[in-house]
């Protein structure tokens, strides 16, 4: 018997009401923001020269590369150090490489092209570096190829010799 009741009383009480289903609308904006970095990231590979005989009478050629990730439009340059031990007479305009084993020099030159005519600077005012490249995908790096030559008849004891240059890119 109650639940007769109660269903009574509940068709009673809403019954009598129509229910509207309407709704309001109400635009509102917010910002989407994003700064993009300015970034390279940088990359290098050895120039191994491998064995050399010095009685060979002629240059022995090796390439390397530094490469540049960067991003879009971003404009590149690449300057090398003078290595570990810079030689005599080395400066920035005319950097004297060499490779040592312990107080033993092998001398060695990196340039700018496959020419073997323009030694690469260091980057500061005066000096030589290849041409500036301009990064047009943060998907393509650009490459900076380095031409490194020993020369022919080098004077040296046989052993194995190494310098360390360091790359400095600025963008």
């Amino acid at each position: 018997m109650f639940k007769k009741t109660l269903l009574a009383t509940a068709v009673l009480v809403f019954g009598g009401f129509a229910i509207n289903a309407s709704a309001a609308t109400q635009p509102t904006s917010f910002a989407v923001t994003a700064t993009v970095i300015n970034d390279c990231v940088i990359s290098s590979t050895n120039i191994a020269f491998g064995n050399y005989d010095p009685t060979v009478a002629t240059v022995i050629t090796a390439q390397g590369a530094v490469t540049a990730l960067c991003t879009m439009g971003d404009v590149v340059s690449v300057g090398l150090n003078q290595g570990l031990t810079p030689g005599t007479g080395s400066t920035a305009a005319v950097p004297v490489r060499q490779m040592v084993n312990g107080t033993n020099d092998l001398p060695y030159h990196i340039y700018i092209a496959s020419s073997g005519t323009t030694e690469w600077g260091t980057g500061t005012v005066g000096t030589n570096e290849p041409a500036a490249q301009t990064s047009a995908s943060v998907l393509i790096p650009l490459s900076f190829v380095t031409y490194g030559s020993l020369p022919a008849h080098a004077n040296v004891p046989a052993g194995s010799y190494s310098d360390t240059v360091v790359a400095t890119v600025t963008y």
